[in-house]
């Protein structure tokens, strides 16, 4: 049975769901999953800020991986109706059930009534579905774990704290809800709009919005649509559609393609596919790239995470993206693709300009590798910002060091994001510190050459002068964290 070309299917409230985006309703492929949920009665989905900060509109996806159901949280609200083809879509109305005339809480809820973990309500929907996707995730529960799953919804009322100990005191407990008696009938659903489909092509609303099914055809796809926004996660473009109301006309939507979702390894380096998301490159790298975990860790939110890509993350080639300084420290390498073949480019010759790159209408990002450094280099990455979690970087950095037994540096790279229109690097003085013994007072001059090597922007977030000073004592930390390792 072949799919209608404007036709997308989804799990909601335990009924497929088939949307047809020409039947004449104000349904559009850009339309923001949070606000379908909105008009179909789903009201605790909420919207705060409609650029995936809050974490009001919180939902949970529940996807087919090795054929078993897999829970992911992400903000509905940055999130296109077509991504969710072949998905189940859970909000806290799908949590309860009533029995005997009687409403039945999930255990979550029911936890976070228990210890009163809650003020005005406003966030608790969004709240309860991070926590559920915790709880459907970690059979064990630390606060750490908690806090780091709850960093993407910010609201820290006095009912926080009783939210942390709520779900903390699930831990290690009983992992059935109303959603495991559903699980089997929901796998074998999703399954069979997967076999159905193939590949996807909107043409709604003077919006052409193309879902392939293979690489082999969003490669043809994309060399017959050079004009149209290649998108995955959507993080950054659902922003641009959403909040500030920018049209765009043509969509290649490549996030269906299992080809591009692979992480493989050999002895010399780990290969990641460009469609993995930045919460599966980070479980992948944690061992061997310490320093792009840390980064990754402070990289938006749990729920942006889930959403967001390797290959997106490179692409959009901002000058304050968290991930480009360290990625080239690491020495990553980007893999392109045409219907022709494959060629490669270090990261650092990848990025062109301001929000620009090496890659050709024709091409895709397909693949992104890192080469395991040696045992004697020294890899730390750094961010200054406002906050913590999910804000951008007032001033990102990298660092590269290698020294002999001497301590006297054989190699260093210094790469900074916040400083530019691209990230760049310290290349007067890297040439100060190279074949220098790696002292504080070495630090301490370099530093000095770092301010006077760029000339930053002020904006919103830091004046010129701050970045200036800012990026000369992100060399000298480097300097006391490694110190304190030697």
């Amino acid at each position: 049975m072949s799919k209608p070309e404007n036709s997308i299917s989804f799990i909601l409230d335990d009924r497929i769901i088939s949307l047809d985006f020409n039947d004449g309703g104000d349904i559009r492929p850009d339309t923001s999953l949070l606000h379908y949920l909105r008009i179909t009665g789903h009201k605790s989905v909420k919207e705060g800020c409609g650029e995936g900060d809050c974490g009001a509109c919180t939902v949970v996806i529940a996807k087919l991986k090795d054929a078993k159901l897999t829970y992911q949280a992400i903000n509905s609200c940055l999130v296109f109706l077509p991504m969710i083809h072949g998905c189940q879509v859970i909000t806290t109305e799908n949590l309860s059930y009533m029995q005997d005339g009687k409403l039945q809480l999930h255990p979550v809820q029911q936890a976070l009534v228990d210890h009163h973990g809650s003020q005005c309500g406003y966030c608790t929907p969004g709240i309860v579905m991070s926590l559920f996707a915790l709880w459907k995730n970690h059979s064990h529960i630390t606060p750490s774990l908690v806090k780091a799953r709850l960093a993407g919804n910010l609201c820290r009322c006095t009912g926080y704290q009783p939210i942390i100990d709520a779900i903390i005191g699930q831990s290690g407990k009983a992992r059935h809800d109303l959603l495991n008696d559903s699980a089997e009938k929901i796998a074998e659903d999703l399954d069979a709009i997967h076999k159905e489909s193939g590949d996807i092509h909107i043409s709604a609303k003077d919006i052409l919005y193309i879902k392939p099914a293979s690489l082999k055809n969003a490669l043809i796809l994309r060399e017959k649509h050079p004009d149209a926004v290649v998108i995955s996660g959507a993080s950054d473009i659902a922003v641009a559609v959403n909040k500030h109301k920018q049209h765009i006309d043509a969509y290649l939507d490549i996030s269906s393609l299992n080809e591009l979702k692979s992480i493989r390894s050999n002895e010399s380096h780990l290969k990641l596919g460009s469609c993995v998301s930045i919460e599966d490159m980070g479980e992948a790298i944690k061992d061997d790239f310490p320093a792009l975990f840390e980064m990754i860790t402070v990289f938006g939110s749990h729920q942006i995470r889930n959403l967001a890509t390797a290959g997106g993350n490179i692409a959009s080639a901002s000058p304050i993206g968290d991930l480009l300084p360290v990625l080239m420290a690491y020495e990553c390498e980007v893999v392109l693709q045409d219907r022709k073949g494959k060629r490669t480019l270090p990261l650092e010759q990848f990025i062109s300009g301001y929000h620009s790159t090496q890659m050709r209408e024709d091409e895709l990002i397909t693949a992104l590798t890192l080469p395991y450094a040696d045992k004697n280099v020294i890899v730390r990455s750094y961010k200054v910002s406002k906050r913590k979690d999910v804000d951008i970087s007032t001033v990102s950095a990298a660092f590269l060091l290698s020294m002999d037994k001497d301590e006297v540096i054989e190699n260093v790279k210094l790469f900074f994001g916040g400083m530019a229109v691209t990230t760049v690097r310290a290349g007067e003085a890297e040439k100060y510190l190279t074949g220098k013994k790696w002292t504080e007072e070495l630090a301490v001059q370099a530093s000095r050459i770092i301010r006077d090597e760029f000339k930053p922007i002020s904006d919103a977030r830091s004046s010129d002068e701050n970045r200036k000073i800012i990026a000369g004592n992100l060399l000298i930390r480097f300097w006391e964290d490694t110190a304190k390792t030697s």
